[in-house]
């Protein structure tokens, strides 16, 4: 099961696989059912409590940011509205980091072990040349063969391509190839944007509904572990802070469940 499986406040669409859970593409991503006001005061409550612990980012852009997701048709729910463009103007290329994500990854590097699905960086190692080569299309890569003064062989196939490519010692340096490389190596600033975007949603979604059960009069809750190999780092995180809204770390999937006496 994979963690954005467990949420059925964004409707799925293609989910393409990224660090052992699912990313997620955003487009259509509307809620089946309408939220109330009270769903956007916890999502605001708790975006103004996370977003100042992203450095790289000034205080006029975390506005715009906010802007931006407000003025989306059902705001924060609608992440196919805002999540490609946020991350295009304020988070890609930049130098930026999640405080809470480097201090967990800390904490479980000290550790020796991580949660199963805590996104790390040695899965993410930088793109190569030949990587590049093979993300581009074989339009692309007959024009570099030119471009380099290369021949192609009659008939060529997109290996032949990417293997004459290969043997020029410039291609390194060609700025297409160059692009593609750094396109590449973002992947994993892609995971974590993604992944803090997902945790001020499902914490505000937290929030929201332990506030609906307080007001109906539910004064006992239980954590319900998702997955059982992650229950020692859900208890670490609640033995700091008891009162951590779900996700307690960047990947965790418990949720706080209301206990209704009878």
């Amino acid at each position: 099961m994979r963690l954005i499986e467990l949420f059925k406040s964004i409707r799925r669409k293609e989910n393409p696989v990224l660090n052992g859970y699912t990313g997620t593409n955003f487009k259509n991503s509307m809620p089946t059912i309408k939220a109330t006001k009270d769903v956007f005061e916890c999502y605001e409550e708790v975006f103004n409590l996370m977003i100042p612990e992203v450095s790289g980012l000034s205080k006029s852009e975390t506005r715009e940011i906010r802007s931006i997701i407000k003025k989306c048709d059902g705001g924060f729910l609608n992440m196919g509205c805002y999540h490609s463009s946020v991350w295009k103007k304020y988070f890609e290329g930049k130098d930026w980091e999640w405080k809470e994500y480097e201090a967990w990854n800390r904490t479980f590097t000290k550790l020796g072990k991580f949660p199963s699905r805590f996104p790390k960086r040695s899965k993410f190692i930088p793109a190569t040349v030949e990587e590049a080569l093979m993300h581009l299309t074989v339009q692309q890569l007959n024009d570099l063969v030119f471009e380099n003064g290369l021949i192609a062989p009659s008939k060529a196939k997109k290996n032949d391509l990417i293997n004459l490519l290969k043997s020029n010692p410039n291609i390194s340096s060609n700025l297409l190839v160059l692009s593609k490389i750094h396109e590449l190596s973002s992947r994993f600033d892609y995971e974590i944007y993604s992944l803090l975007m997902l945790t001020i949603n499902f914490r505000a979604m937290s929030l929201y509904n332990l506030r609906r059960s307080e007001k109906i009069g539910v004064k006992k809750f239980k954590i319900l572990y998702v997955f059982e190999e992650d229950k020692e780092f859900v208890d670490m995180a609640l033995n700091i802070n008891p009162n951590s809204l779900h996700p307690v770390f960047p990947s965790d999937a418990s949720m706080r469940q209301p206990v209704i006496d009878l």
